[in-house]
């Protein structure tokens, strides 16, 4: 079985472990939220994510994952 891209655990063919799969899909989530009320970029999103001091450490690996490619 592959490893997840961002830690040592078992991961899936999308590259994530179950941990930063959840991850990704409430980022995903609460972007589709915070897109309805502003007009916020998804690159905005994750650079706001980043800097969120409250935010969990798998999704900000997620945020990071993404704004580096």
């Amino acid at each position: 079985m592959a490893k997840c891209s961002l830690c040592h655990r078992e991961g899936s063919e999308g590259g994530y472990c179950g941990y930063h799969r959840d991850a990704h899909a409430n980022l995903v989530a609460a972007y589709e939220a915070w897109r309805k009320s502003t007009e916020l970029s998804w690159t905005g999103f994750l650079e706001e994510v980043i800097q969120t001091k409250e935010i969990g450490g798998w999704a900000r690996e997620v945020a990071l994952d993404f704004l580096s490619k």
